[in-house]
């Protein structure tokens, strides 16, 4: 099991090089190298000016970071969440449960009849679930099935139609790097975000031929409510300290850190804007899933 790893981790240390000159030898101690922090500033997003963009679970993490990223760069920004965010943004919260496409179908619609557009749709609502396989009950796999796969599917449906009249629209679904690779004791979270990866390609094929391109966004660890949340849950269950799991987190990549919700929503912005990218999965994970 990963927490097993954690022995063969070793922690960045600072290196010595030996120098001989001068009669004698010296040591010279090299800083040590650490993995720089995202700073969104260096790296402006394209403009949506005068756009109108969706975003599902946008009241924390992923979906907060992103709704910032959106209406900074000009969008007009609606976060479809059962939550309310904790702390004013610029996105206009609507209380939707994805889990209920009635209500799904009434917010996008009174959203294009008041816009007469939907640009942007990022499908992030999700929530994880851990554990073997066996153990998995019938009202844990409906419910992270209905959230996580159920959602995203009449979110696209929600949205098409507004979409098809204007032969132009963006939808972003966020998978995950299990979308990639499998992980174990992660069966069910991870059959739903495969699930979304297919489903991007799926309707990539069908669509774009209208101007309607379809992608999934694959994050790997990423510093958001979820990631705590998991680490908690598993912590409990399985009798492990924190810490260590934090600590393994930060090294199971190449590049040895987790990573940061503006650095996806960055990325969001950006494949949402590019014309030839249709039908991908595309990982910002630190590099775990080329291991």
């Amino acid at each position: 099991m990963f927490w097993r790893r954690l022995a063969s981790r070793v922690p960045l240390v600072s290196a010595a090089t030996v120098t001989v000159g001068g009669g004698g030898l010296g040591v010279c101690w090299l800083e040590e190298w650490r993995p720089p922090k995202f700073d969104p500033k260096k790296f402006p997003a394209p403009s949506y000016a005068g756009e109108v963009a969706i975003v599902t679970g946008g009241s924390t993490g992923i979906g907060k970071a992103t709704c910032k990223r959106l209406a900074e760069a000009g969008a007009t920004v609606y976060n479809l969440d059962i939550a309310q965010p904790k702390e004013p943004t610029r996105a206009t919260w609507l209380s939707v449960d994805v889990r209920d496409v009635s209500a799904m179908r009434k917010a996008v619609d009174g959203i294009a009849a008041k816009h007469g557009r939907v640009d942007v749709l990022v499908s992030n609502a999700g929530i994880w679930a851990g554990g073997k396989l066996e153990n998995v009950t019938e009202s844990e796999y409906d419910m992270v099935l209905s959230i996580n796969v159920k959602g995203a599917f009449f979110a696209i449906q929600s949205v098409l139609p507004v979409m098809r009249r204007r032969k132009s629209g963006s939808i972003i679904l966020i998978g995950s790097d299990q979308s990639l690779v499998g992980k174990p004791e992660q069966n069910l979270y991870g059959m739903t975000k495969g699930a979304l990866a297919q489903l991007a390609k799926s309707c990539a094929a069908e669509y774009a031929s209208e101007g309607i391109r379809v992608n999934v966004v694959c994050p790997g660890t990423i510093d958001t409510p979820l990631m705590h949340g998991a680490v908690a849950l598993f912590s409990a269950k399985r009798n492990v300290n924190k810490d260590d799991l934090y600590e393994w987190l930060q090294t199971a990549q190449p590049f040895p850190r987790v990573g940061q919700p503006e650095e996806v929503a960055a990325l969001i912005a950006a494949i949402a804007k590019i014309p030839f990218v249709v039908g991908a999965s595309v990982a910002i994970d630190g590099g775990y899933t080329c291991q």
